[in-house]
Order: C-alpha cells, then structure tokens, then sequence
C-alpha cells in the first residue's frame, strides 16, 4: 500500500489523513471514515450492470491494510455501510469483521443504511447510532447545520476538479476542511464525485495515489 499522510489540526485534536480515504485519531485510537456502501456492486450487477467483482475486494483490502498500519481499538465508520444488503458482498464484510477482532467496529447511520440495527450487529457492529460525539466532536453522515458545531461527516463523495495548463480537467477525491467541519472522502472506490464544493472558507485536500495537494 503506497500511503500518504497529511497531519491536521481540528477542534484540538491531532488528526491524520489518509490517501486511502480515512482519518487515524491517535488519541482516541480511533480510525475514521464513510460511504463504504456494501453490496452496492453486487446489486448493480444483479440488476444487469456489468461491475466488476474486484471493486469490494479492493476496498476491503484498503481497510486491511489501514488496520494494519494503525493498529486501531476502534473503527467509525460515519453512515452508508450497506447500499444492498441482501448480497454476498455485505456477508463477507461479516467475515472481514471476525478476522480482525478485538477491533470494535461503530457506525452512525447514513441514509442508505436502513437494516434493522439487529442485523447490523449481527454482522459484528458494537454500535449503532444516529450521531456520536467523542471529545467535543460530533460525527454525523450528513454535514451539521450549526456552523458552530465541531462535525466530521460523509454524504457528500466530495472531490474537486483541477483544470490542466493543456485546457483539459482532473478530478480528485479530497477531504473539505473548514474551521468546525470536515468532510470525509467516500472510502469505496466506486462513488462519484461532487465537485460542485463552495470554495468560501475552506482547504481541500485532494489526494492521490502518490500524494496529497491542497487548495
């Protein structure tokens, strides 16, 4: 895994970004991120979308891969674990979580995780809420409407779009940082990108596989 990181500091806090689309919270032995969307493959493929079977495979071993990097107590993932969930790929995440017990895995609901939280907790979730709050930081899927309100959050696949000197564009995932938000980067591989990001008082931090860049 070619990892790059980026050290931040939000709400007090030592946080590390990733280039592989999480944040590792040393304090609190904590990593963090959003919009894994399980079975979201599978699904288009049932419905006759070719979508390759590799797609899950690789963002599970990213997570491995970060687990075994960090080593954390705890992994947060904040909202849209599960986009299908009657389908192989959200089983195997059962098994993903078994692997690597004792690591406790949490999840704040997103709009696409609507399973019952006994299935959640079946597949091997300690914790399912709404919203969460850790040392003065709120976790939610969606971003806050209190500008006051310290929040990291998912939701939105945020990425931005670098125009090239040859006229042509790149687009990029990144994390939005503003004073009292951030906003994770979808972890799956296979989400879009919004690029229509306001640029009023924030950093992105785009990212790819050999660096970070920040606007």
């Amino acid at each position: 895994m070619n990892l790059k990181t980026h050290s931040l500091s939000f709400a007090n806090q030592d946080l590390v970004l990733t280039n592989k689309r999480a944040i590792y919270w040393s304090a609190q032995s904590l990593l963090i991120l959003s919009d894994l969307h399980l079975g979201k493959a599978a699904h288009f493929r049932k419905n006759g979308i070719a979508i390759p079977t590799t797609v899950n495979d690789v963002d599970l071993q990213t997570l491995e891969d970060l687990i075994l990097r960090f080593n954390p107590q705890k992994i947060l993932i904040v909202g849209d674990l599960i986009h299908s969930k009657s389908n192989k790929e959200v089983f195997l995440f059962k098994e993903f979580i078994s692997k690597h017990s004792p690591v406790e895995f949490l999840l704040v609901r997103g709009n696409h995780d609507r399973v019952s939280a006994t299935f959640l907790q079946q597949l091997g979730i300690s914790k399912v809420v709404d919203a969460l709050e850790i040392d003065g930081i709120l976790f939610s899927h969606e971003p806050s409407l209190n500008p006051k309100q310290r929040v990291i959050c998912g939701h939105i696949h945020p990425g931005i779009r670098i125009i090239l000197p040859n006229k042509k564009s790149l687009r990029m995932p990144c994390f939005v940082v503003a004073q009292n938000q951030i906003i994770l980067p979808a972890f799956s591989l296979f989400t879009g990108l919004d690029t229509r990001q306001s640029n009023d008082n924030v950093t992105f931090y785009a990212f790819d596989d050999n660096d970070f860049y920040v606007f």
